[in-house]
């Protein structure tokens, strides 16, 4: 297995993504989920051919063959056994999640977050006019407490909105934890929308559960979604996967006009065939420098940062910083882009529970990294 080399700082800052051309030229990014890793090589050839090719007409040969490479991807490392016939293309994951909660939920209904969560879950409850039924996780490690879930639960309560792995905290939520989310959705007839577009990229000593795995009831009322846009760093090719366990939902999506969601674009889907299908040794290597840059970044804040609260992630390439000791407000990460010059996610944006917190990129270099980590010590000192 080769190891992986991220990109160097020149080629970063040349680089048309939001992650590096947001802030200026002296700012070190740490924010938005990219990593500063090249696409797997398999994935740049297949582009490369279809740009010489000039292979730009009508072409689904890639999006059908989607279906089941997500099927034989998902029982190969996931040991989740589904029927191709039960999986739908979408535009990327926000794309799936926005289409079930307008079909299957309506103006004032409840959606439960585990908080707290990636700003978009939000901005989708928000804009669709959905009332959020916030249900926090246990901030010692992140735990989902079922207690606290069934309580929150109300008659007009109608879906659960899972991330798992969790976005920002980095937590792969145990079997006991994904079945008490069964059991209330069972006991309340909810919808379950499951994001585990960060499966694959779980960390020594954790493993990656599917919803759909937990009960044949909780695989009925699941929508899972997933993509190779995080573990293969194709984000801004714009193609996702779902699996539509939910017979009424299957029934609604089917009755929608051919076109009115749209479709992914060749490349998107020529890319994902890739990563699916030939890409594995590479994400492999992506796995342990991931893993070697999360120990890392643990180690210096533990010596250079011990006030800030951190629990290492179980997955993910996201660390959920508690800046709360270092009194910057309720929003650090606007504090420590001027005094800094490091870009991070502005905790107030993950929910209330965000409030003097930050969320950290570490899918950098070994050099980067550092240098991260000594202009925040030096902010902080």
């Amino acid at each position: 297995m080769a190891a992986v080399e991220p990109l160097d700082i020149d080629h970063l800052r040349h680089l048309s993504g939001i992650k590096w051309s947001r802030y200026g030229p002296d700012v070190l990014p740490a924010w938005v989920a990219d990593m500063d890793i090249a696409p797997p090589p398999v994935v740049v050839e297949v582009l490369q051919q279809l740009v010489s090719r000039g292979d730009f007409g009508y072409n689904r040969q890639a999006l059908l063959q989607l279906p089941d490479a997500f099927a034989r991807w998902q029982s190969d490392r996931h040991r989740w056994v589904i029927d191709p016939a039960d999986v739908r293309v979408f535009c990327d994951v926000l794309h799936a999640i926005d289409t079930a909660l307008w079909l299957l939920t309506g103006p004032g209904d409840g959606v439960v977050l585990f908080t707290p969560i990636y700003p978009p879950f939000l901005n989708a409850l928000s804009t669709t006019g959905r009332r959020l039924i916030d249900v926090p996780l246990d901030p010692d490690g992140w735990r989902l407490d079922p207690d606290r879930l069934a309580a929150a639960i109300d008659d007009s309560t109608r879906a659960i909105l899972l991330c798992n792995p969790h976005n920002p905290t980095g937590r792969v939520f145990d079997e006991s934890e994904l079945a008490a989310i069964a059991r209330v959705a069972e006991e309340h007839d909810l919808l379950i929308l499951s994001d585990e577009v960060w499966a694959d990229l779980v960390h020594p000593g954790a493993t990656h559960r599917p919803m759909g795995t937990i009960s044949p009831e909780a695989a009925a009322r699941t929508l899972t979604i997933s993509a190779a846009s995080k573990a293969f760093n194709l984000a801004g090719l714009r193609c996702a996967v779902a699996h539509v366990g939910h017979a009424g939902l299957a029934a609604r999506l089917a009755e929608l006009p051919a076109h009115l969601l749209g479709a992914v674009g060749t490349p998107g889907a020529e890319a994902t065939l890739a990563a699916w299908t030939a890409g594995a040794p590479w994400l492999e290597a992506v796995r342990g420098h991931l893993t070697e840059r999360r120990d890392q970044l643990a180690r210096r804040l533990a010596a250079d940062l011990p006030a800030v609260g951190f629990v290492p992630p179980e997955a993910t390439y996201l660390a959920w910083l508690d800046l709360r000791p270092y009194g910057l407000g309720d929003n650090p990460a606007e504090i420590l882009l001027d005094k800094a010059s490091v870009a991070l996610s502005a905790g107030p944006d993950f929910g209330v529970h965000g409030l003097g917190h930050a969320r950290f990129n570490f899918a950098t270099s070994a050099i980067i990294l550092d240098q991260l980590v000594d202009r925040l010590a030096a902010a902080l000192a």
